[in-house]
């Protein structure tokens, strides 16, 4: 069976943790979990520790706030990049990486693992007003994908890599869209391809009572 890694950055997040951990303990595959801790104040590290979840340090000063558009890409890649260099230490086949405010589907992460894709995600919808989901084309947002496993050029936030696209040097960057972009960019540079499979739809905590299931072309 596959050994997947999963780990994200962490900050202010106690009001979700429980559910996102939940969502990933209850998955049916090897795993090893490693969160990045960075100036978090709220019960986040207590809930890891609760959880007996692995977790590193990793401050950066409180320039930015912690609430959805206050972080900076920049910290965010390079809190991305330090779970990497975690992830090539361990003996994993997988790397997922998952945002805290995201619940999985059972059985979602095993099905990632058997559609045997380079890069893999899952489909969330990113925002209550907008119809804009964590996958791209072309530069684009699509507003409705229909059923199924599709390629995409960009893709983000809940997402399984092979470790072989790790190991080819791929890895998180600054960008004005977020720190995916560059990621994305570089494992298609390299000729990795990416798709996000819109069976599998995690509930998105975008903020206190408010959750977003993406939906489908024709639903």
């Amino acid at each position: 069976m596959a050994n997947v890694f999963i780990g994200a950055p962490v900050r202010n997040r106690a009001w979700i943790m429980e559910r996102h951990l939940q969502s990933l303990k209850q998955q049916t595959v090897n795993k090893q979990f490693f969160y990045i801790l960075n100036d978090s104040e709220d019960q986040t590290e207590q809930i890891l520790n609760d959880h007996q979840i692995s977790y590193l340090t990793h401050n950066l000063g409180k320039t930015f706030g912690h609430l959805r558009g206050q972080y900076a890409y920049h910290n965010l890649a390079l809190l991305r990049n330090i779970l990497v260099d975690e992830f090539l230490k361990s003996d994993c086949d997988y790397l997922f990486s998952i945002d805290t405010d995201i619940i999985i589907p059972e059985h979602s992460l095993e099905q990632l693992i058997e559609n045997d894709k380079d890069i893999c995600a899952m489909l969330i919808r990113n925002h209550p007003r907008i119809k804009a989901h964590n996958a791209m084309i072309g530069g684009k947002h699509v507003p409705e994908f229909s059923e199924g496993i599709i390629p995409v050029d960009l893709t983000g936030a809940v997402y399984l890599i092979k470790r072989e696209v790790i190991e080819a040097g791929v890895r998180y960057g600054s960008h004005p869209i977020g720190e995916d972009a560059p990621f994305c960019e570089q494992a298609q540079q390299l000729g990795y391809e990416l798709y996000v499979d819109t069976r599998l739809r995690p509930v998105h905590a975008y903020e206190k009572g408010v959750e977003l299931v993406a939906e489908l072309a024709g639903t």
